[in-house]
């Protein structure tokens, strides 16, 4: 079916409208306007104490850093690797001088370090020495001469070392607190001076001076550092770059 549309039958869109003289009243629900006026809020909030913003006190935690690595470090790295190959050379001829004069003793596995009045003094760490062979050791090793005087050499020379080292930078030795005191629970000298090959890998690791150190090593602090640092001052000692 066709639609026609023509403009004769469109109503015009400005018809006149007649004004009326009603006027237009609100009339609210009764009693509505003065319970608004005189009503409260429509809620009140009531936070709680555990809704309440805190500002805790602020904490701040101070990080030791330690010193950088002494320029001198080098240099008392080979004095302290020099040392170490005059004490390897001595507890080897010690060795074969035990063996041949006291076999019963050069067959047990023993260790040995220094104490801090530069006595030599046995370490039973393996178990296989009795309190009289343990004895006989002692009094052997510090009857050598030219070994303990190696091992205190060594001992000295480690010390200076480390303490020219850093915590955080170079071999990290610095992260240590190495002293005549405490040398004696630190580092044993016999696995130290095995020849690669000789023991064990696992064995020979354990006895490397670094690994001894991390594994039985007292670690450093800032109040150790500072002692240290303020001991080398009066021995001119550079510790510290």
């Amino acid at each position: 079916m066709e639609l026609s549309l023509s403009a004769a039958s469109i109503a015009p869109a400005n018809t006149h409208l007649t004004r009326s003289d009603q006027k237009l009243v609100t009339n609210p629900p009764a009693g509505s306007v003065k319970e608004l006026a005189n009503g409260g809020p429509a809620a009140i909030y009531h936070p709680s104490e555990d809704s309440q913003t805190t500002v805790g006190t602020p904490v701040f935690t101070v990080t030791w850093i330690g010193r950088s690595q002494s320029p001198d470090f080098p240099r008392y790295a080979a004095i302290t690797a020099g040392a170490k190959s005059t004490l390897t050379t001595s507890f080897e001829t010690f060795q074969s001088t035990l063996s041949a004069t006291h076999p019963d003793l050069a067959s047990k596995k023993y260790g040995f370090t220094v104490e801090a009045d530069g006595k030599l003094k046995v370490l039973n760490s393996a178990g296989q020495l009795s309190s009289s062979d343990a004895q006989r050791l002692t009094d052997l090793l510090n009857e050598s001469t030219d070994l303990k005087a190696a091992a205190v050499a060594f001992r000295d020379a480690s010390i200076d070392m480390v303490d020219a080292d850093s915590p955080w930078s170079g071999s990290y030795l610095g992260l240590y607190n190495l002293t005549k005191e405490n040398f004696a629970s630190t580092i044993d000298l016999a696995p130290m001076l095995k020849r690669a090959g000789s023991v064990p890998p696992q064995e020979f690791s354990d006895g490397l001076f670094f690994n001894q150190l991390a594994y039985k090593g007292e670690r450093a602090t800032r109040e150790t550092e500072a002692a240290m640092l303020e001991r080398r001052a009066a021995q001119r000692f550079s510790a510290q770059a």
